[in-house]
C-alpha cells in the first residue's frame, strides 16, 4: 500500500507540473479567451466543433486542470488517512486542495468577468503553492515514519529561510505580473540595460519589467549568501547543504533563462523553461522551510 501511495503521489506531482506549464502556454499564446466568456463549457459545448488553436489550448488546460484537481483531492484524503498524527501532513494536504480549488475558481472568474493583471498574476502563485504542497507530500512518503528528518539550525538562520521563502513568493508574483501585463519585452531586446537606460518611467511596462529584474537579482544574492552560510556553519547538515546547492543552481538557471527570454524575443520554449525552473526552486525552498520548521 505504501508503494502505491508513493507512485500515486509522484504521478500527481508531475501532473501539477504539467498544469503549471499548460497555464504558462495559455498566457504566452494569449489563449485565455479561447472559449470567450463561456465556462465551464466552451462556447456552450463540451468539445467545440472546428476549434481554433487558442481554443484547443484553453480547453486542454481546463480538462487537465479538472482531472488534476480530482487527483489532488484523492491524494490529500489518502495522505490524511495514512498519517493522521502528523501535523505537517494535515497542513500540506489542506493547502494542496485549497489552493488548487482557489486557482481554478480564479481562472473561471477571469474567463467570465475578466480580472485585472494584478489579480491574474496571483493565479500562477496559487498553483505554485498547490504544486509545492503535493511535492512535499510525495517527498514525505519516502520518509521513515518513526524517524522524520529534522534540520538543526540556529533560530536566526531559520528565520532567514522563512523570509527567503516569503521573498521568493513575492518575486514569483512580480514575474507573473510581467507576463500578465505584457511587459516581457518592456525593456526591449537588451540586457542588462532597459531601453538604453538603467531607469524607467514609473507605471510603464518597462518599470514593471525592471522591478522584476531588480527583485530577481536580490533573490540571487540572498540565496548565494545563504548557501555560503549553510556551507560554512552547517557542514554536518547534509540535507540543508544539498538544499541550498540546488537552490543556488536553480536560481542561476532561472537568471539565465530570464535573460534568454529577452534575447530570444519571447521564445516559447525558453519561457516555459523559465516557469519550470522557478517551480523547482520554489519546491526546494518549500522543503527547506519544512525541515527547519519541524521540532
Amino acid at each position: 500500500m505504501k508503494r502505491a501511495y508513493q507512485i500515486y503521489s509522484i504521478i500527481t506531482t508531475f501532473g501539477m507540473l504539467l498544469v503549471l506549464l499548460m497555464g504558462a502556454v495559455v498566457t504566452k499564446t494569449d489563449s485565455g479567451d479561447g472559449c470567450g466568456n463561456s465556462w465551464p463549457l466552451c462556447y456552450g459545448e463540451l468539445l467545440p466543433t472546428a476549434p481554433k488553436l487558442e481554443t484547443i489550448i484553453e480547453v486542454s488546460h481546463r480538462f487537465v486542470s479538472a482531472w488534476l484537481g480530482i487527483l489532488v483531492i484523492i491524494l490529500a484524503i489518502w495522505a490524511w488517512r495514512r498519517e493522521p498524527h502528523k501535523k505537517e501532513i494535515k497542513i500540506l494536504a489542506g493547502s494542496a486542495v485549497f489552493f488548487i480549488v482557489l486557482q481554478g475558481l480564479l481562472g473561471a472568474a477571469a474567463v467570465i468577468w475578466s480580472q485585472s493583471s494584478a489579480v491574474l498574476a496571483s493565479h500562477f502563485g496559487f498553483s505554485l503553492v498547490s504544486f509545492a504542497s503535493v511535492l512535499l507530500l510525495a517527498i514525505l512518503s519516502f520518509e521513515d515514519r518513526d524517524r522524520p528528518f529534522i534540520a538543526k539550525v540556529s533560530p536566526g538562520f531559520k528565520k532567514n529561510i522563512y523570509w527567503l521563502f516569503v521573498y521568493l513568493y513575492a518575486v514569483v508574483y512580480t514575474g507573473a505580473l510581467v507576463r500578465h501585463t505584457g511587459s516581457s519585452m518592456g525593456c526591449g531586446p537588451e540586457f542588462p540595460l532597459c531601453n538604453g537606460s538603467v531607469l524607467a518611467a514609473l507605471g510603464s511596462q518597462a518599470s514593471i519589467h525592471l522591478m522584476h529584474r531588480i527583485a530577481a537579482i536580490v533573490l540571487f544574492l540572498w540565496i548565494a549568501i545563504s548557501w555560503y552560510h549553510a556551507r560554512k556553519h552547517y557542514s554536518d547538515q547534509k540535507v540543508v547543504n544539498k538544499g541550498f546547492q540546488f537552490a543556488l543552481l536553480f536560481v542561476i538557471l532561472q537568471a539565465v533563462s530570464g535573460i534568454m527570454i529577452v534575447l530570444s524575443n519571447l521564445n516559447l520554449f525558453v519561457a516555459l523553461s523559465h516557469g519550470l525552473i522557478i517551480s523547482f526552486l520554489f519546491g526546494t525552498l518549500s522543503y527547506l522551510v519544512l525541515i527547519v520548521y519541524r521540532k
